[in-house]
Order: structure tokens, then sequence, then C-alpha cells
């Protein structure tokens, strides 16, 4: 490292950012894997099998861990997050291999949840025409997103390994050897603009659907800010953007001024898997928090009786409803993949409550018409009822 410059006056050699990188990036995959794992056992829960959404998010996971080791675990133990005046020898060289494993992962993590996440609307609104154009289009536009960041990522410097083989130590590539034609800072901001405004466009998507739904303002709004637990990863994505902005490439401390942007990196994915799985955990939540108090008033929708198609069977039992609070009889599908799982709620067992609540809590699953519906509104099914009113109100 004799050919570095002196440090500047007042860098505090002894700063030292790695315990950041490794805390915040292990303990946002760990959350983002319990999250994948709640979301599992919920759909075990309702007797449900996994679906394509399900399997995407699991995917998800791979490239997430890998960098997550990529990043936190090899760059880190060799410098990153330190002084490069202070780091290893191999500090330059392995923050290049990090980053060129964090540019794959943070693309394929990003990829495989945002199209869960439209795979999810697929199956929720795929009865209307107006969606499932927007879905292609939205599939369309993210996988081709994620193709031109993969294809400048591998071409980025020709051969691909000159990339980090330039910042070899003991070995570097000679530069009549290579060529790297891509500016790495305006590579991260068009890396990042088009994944913000995928991410805005999917929130708001669902929303007029939602707001057509036949049901209280106080349900719709519930529903909507299920979508919408998604802005979430775009406010990571925003910090990560202003961090990658201020980014300054040419400065020979790389191993300490990337450490911030490769954090948010690592986040913003494990974020948006964690995100992917929020509303999908009411099940284990309802049966974690009123198995523990007791409680049987929020209860999911579970059937008995006809095992026919379309057929009307009586909620009851543990995930039923509760006999204390009302009944209804529920529409369902007798195919366990959920693909279609929002169908008509109607009925009129009961309508009276020995409680003084009138609330109703709708579980969000599925949105789906109901067949032979009027002008094709949409209904819902797996329903929460805690109400003293009639349920067919709420149809």
């Amino acid at each position: 490292m004799s050919t570095l410059p002196s440090p500047p006056d007042g860098v505090d050699l002894t700063a030292d950012k790695r315990p950041m990188v490794i805390g915040a990036s292990v303990a946002t995959w760990l959350l983002a894997v319990f999250a994948v794992l709640l979301r599992i056992i919920s759909r075990r829960i309702k007797g449900l099998n996994l679906w394509y959404d399900d399997w995407l998010v699991v995917a998800a996971l791979i490239p997430a861990v890998v960098h997550v080791s990529g990043v936190a675990g090899y760059a880190v133990s060799r410098g990153v997050g330190q002084h490069v005046w202070v780091a290893s020898p191999e500090g330059t060289y392995a923050w290049a291999i990090g980053l060129f494993i964090g540019e794959i992962c943070y693309t394929l993590t990003l990829l495989l949840v945002k199209l869960a996440i439209l795979a999810f609307y697929w199956r929720s609104f795929s009865i209307k025409r107006s969606v499932k154009m927007i879905i292609w289009v939205l599939v369309a536009t993210t996988s081709g997103w994620a193709f031109s960041l993969l294809v400048a990522t591998f071409c980025q410097c020709l051969p691909t390994r000159a990339f980090w083989e330039r910042f070899n130590p003991y070995n570097p590539l000679p530069p009549s050897e290579y060529h790297c034609g891509v500016d790495s800072l305006p590579f991260f901001i068009g890396n990042a603009i088009p994944n913000i405004v995928t991410d805005i466009v999917m929130i708001i998507l669902p929303i007029p659907y939602i707001w057509s739904l036949q049901l209280p303002v106080q349900q719709k709004l519930a529903l909507g800010g299920v979508f919408v637990v998604g802005i979430f990863v775009t406010v990571v994505s925003l910090v990560r953007l202003i961090q990658v902005i201020n980014l300054d490439l040419t400065n020979v401390d790389i191993t300490w001024n990337f450490a911030s942007v490769g954090t948010w990196t690592i986040v913003e994915g494990n974020v948006a898997i964690l995100c992917a799985c929020l509303p999908f955990l009411k099940p284990i939540i309802n049966k974690i928090t009123y198995g523990r108090f007791g409680s049987t008033a929020d209860k999911s929708v579970n059937t008995k009786g006809s095992s026919k198609p379309g057929q009307p069977r009586q909620a009851s039992g543990a995930w039923g409803m509760d006999k204390n609070y009302g009944s209804s009889t529920t529409y369902v599908r007798s195919n366990k993949t959920d693909e279609r799982p929002f169908t008509r709620l109607d009925g009129d067992e009961s309508d009276q409550g020995t409680s003084g609540r009138s609330n109703t809590d709708m579980e969000l699953q599925d949105i789906r018409h109901a067949d032979g519906s009027p002008d094709g509104i949409v209904v819902v099914r797996d329903v929460i009822m805690e109400a003293e009113h009639n349920p067919k109100s709420v149809y």
C-alpha cells in the first residue's frame, strides 16, 4: 500500500464501520428468513398449499444470503468498513469482488420479490382484464430492468474478471489487457431510479380496485394499508439512492466510503422480502395472540359440511366464526392452493351478537369477482367477523 497518498488531516483511522455492516446485514436477513417462515406457516394454518408468489419469495432468500455473505462476510473480513490506510492490502480487491457479487444479488433479489408481488396481484385481481394488462406490463418492465442490469454488470469490464483483478494487490491485471467502459456512479443511479418508480406503481396499482370493494370505508383503508406496506421498501430505496449520489468512487478511501452504500443495498433487498411477507402473517398472529389470551373473537373462516366446489359451507371450528359473535355461510373453492381465495361472502345465519363490539375485521388474502355478481363487483372471502349486524350488509 506504499502507493497510497497520506490520509487527509482529521481522518480518524481507528473508526470502524464493520460492526454496522455486519449487524445491519445479518439482522435484516434473519428477519427476512423469519418472515418467510411465518408466511409459510400461516398458509399451512389455513390449510393452503404454497403458490407461485410464495415460492418466488422463498427463492429471493438465496441471492439475499449470497449478498450478505459476499459483502458482510468476505469483503468486510478483508477491510471493507475500515479506512484504506489501515485495511488489509486486499481491501480494495475485496471491495471490488463484493461489489460485483452485490450488483448481481441485489438485482436478483428485487426481481424475485417484485415478481412475487405481481403474482400475488395476479391471483388477487386476475378476473379484471385491466389489471392483467398492467401486471403483464410490470412483469415485462421489471424483467427487462433486471436483465439490462445483469448484462451491464457482466459487461462493465471486458474481460469481466478485470472488474476486480485490476485491484489485485499481488498480481494486478495490466491496463493494456482490459477495458472498463461503464461509469459506475451513473450505473448505480440508473439502477435505482427505475426500481423506485416500479415500486411506486406497484404500491398504487391495487388501490382503485380495493376502493371498488363494497365494504365500509374503514375496512377499505385497512385493506389498502396492507397493500401499501411496500412503502417501507421505497423509503429504504430512496435512502440508498441518496447514499449513492453522495458516493465518491474516485476517492482512494473506497473501503470506507462504500460501507454505507453497501449496507443500505443489502438492507433494501432484505426489507423487500420482509414487506412482501407481512400481509400474509395475520393467521399466525391471530393464532399466537388469541391462543395466548384465550380469546376466540378474531378467527379465520374455516369450513365444513358440503365438499362440492361453489356450495355454501358453514363456518365453524377453531378457525371459524365464533358462535358468540354470529356466523356466516361462505362460498369457497375446494382447491386448497388458494388461487382465487376471495369469493362471495353471504349469509344470514345470525345477526345477534353477545358483545358490544360491532366492528368487522377483514384478513387480506386475495380479491376476486364473484361469479354472477352484478357489474363485476369485487367481493371477499376469508373475512373475520366480530359484528352485531347481519353479515349480508358487508356484501
